[in-house]
């Protein structure tokens, strides 16, 4: 394979490796997309599915909101209501991290006073909380129906809802009633949304999660309703949590972790990428310093030999003197060459370029005497140019 054909091996490999790794930090940077932006009802995400303009109402409104992104075992003493959406993910995994002292201590909490906002099923659950629905999907799922449904207590603090705008899923239109202290809230033909005492506490449950997100939030009494609910409910206001764990910011003692990935965070693993762009370079450039063997031009010959070879040639011919020209034209344009002298300089001109007292100098000024005599034999053609090629030597 020639030298240039190899060139292009290498260069359309480490293009190929370049683009590679490109293209696996481009996905870990895709990992770190920014969670305000994310496809789930977290407190703080501004796409259509998220939480943000519910949390933004609240505090408007005087109430304090925070992002609970904990097991239930940790959840804080000042928590006055948890906001509990479903999990966004086809395969809620997360489930696996909540044992069941997790269960219990939500269970506790609740039956000790707290409030709960659960919007459709949830698998981390006890019985005793989310019991048995009808239909109600674990994956949120949203869907682009809507119906709308009414208040349907008589109570003062619902007299300024007039209707709530709500998903047409199938299996999740309506709650099935359990207990005699189970209150419907809003529905038509059954009911949607149920409030129900707990211990001390209270649960409210939602067949639908996605009325209270913020492309649906503002869609007709939405806010309305929320807001007169959690003003009965936290009447002196108080402290609000919204459950981000259960959508990905989970941060737990012991999570599962296997070898690096897991544990490095992303920063660390872009870092080992361009570490591996770095390390991809060193072997190209080892690989081009230290290649295949490429041919290399043989060395020319020395001075004295070639003007040896030539000057028999056309002594043979009886031309010494063309011969000797050659010869000193061709050391000429190396001179120049040599000392960086311009290409159009004369043999003389070489000569008194040069200090006065070098050998060179004296050898090439008898050359070009030498080249006006007519009679100029090989010996004394060949000793010249013996003599310049020493004095180059030295």
């Amino acid at each position: 394979m020639h030298a240039p054909a190899r060139n292009w091996v290498r260069i359309l490999v480490l293009a190929g490796l370049l683009g590679a790794l490109l293209l696996f930090m481009r996905a870990l940077l895709n990992e770190s997309v920014d969670p305000r932006f994310a496809n789930k009802p977290l407190s703080y995400s501004q796409h259509r599915n998220g939480a943000k303009a519910l949390a933004r109402l609240l505090e408007r409104n005087g109430y304090t909101v925070r992002s609970f992104k904990r097991t239930f075992r940790y959840l804080p003493k000042d928590a006055d209501l948890l906001v509990m959406f479903p999990n966004t993910d086809m395969l809620p995994t997360r489930a696996q991290y909540y044992t069941e002292e997790d269960s219990g201590a939500l269970e506790q909490w609740v039956r000790q006073g707290g409030r709960l906002l659960l919007m459709t099923g949830d698998a981390r659950l006890r019985e005793t909380i989310r019991r048995e629905r009808s239909g109600l999907p674990i994956v949120a799922v949203r869907s682009d129906q809507v119906r709308e449904v009414k208040p349907l207590l008589d109570a003062e603090w619902l007299h300024e809802v007039q209707k709530v705008r709500v998903s047409n899923r199938l299996g999740a239109q309506n709650l099935t009633p359990a207990q005699s202290d189970w209150v419907p809230l809003l529905g038509d033909t059954g009911a949607t949304v149920a409030l129900r005492k707990f211990g001390k506490g209270y649960i409210v449950e939602s067949a639908d999660w996605q009325w209270l997100t913020n492309l649906d939030l503002h869609e007709a009494d939405n806010a309305l309703f929320i807001l007169a609910l959690v003003r009965w409910l936290l009447p002196e206001g108080g402290t609000i949590y919204f459950d981000d764990a259960w959508q990905g910011d989970l941060i737990a003692d012991e999570l599962p972790r296997s070898g690096f990935w897991a544990y490095a965070p992303t920063g660390l693993k872009v870092a080992f990428a361009h570490l591996l762009v770095a390390v991809a370079v060193a072997l190209y450039s080892l690989g081009k310093r230290f290649g295949l063997p490429t041919p290399t031009r043989p060395p020319a010959p020395p001075l004295g030999e070639f003007v040896e070879a030539m000057t028999n040639l056309y002594a043979s011919g009886r031309a010494v003197r063309p011969a000797f020209e050659t010869v000193m034209d061709d050391l000429r344009r190396r001179l120049c060459a040599r000392f960086g002298l311009p290409a159009g300089f004369t043999l003389l001109q070489v000569a008194q370029s040069l200090p006065p007292e070098s050998p060179l100098r004296n050898a090439l000024m008898e050359a070009i005497e030498a080249l006006n005599q007519p009679d100029l034999s090989p010996q004394k053609a060949i000793q010249l140019v013996k003599r310049v090629d020493e004095s180059l030597q030295s």
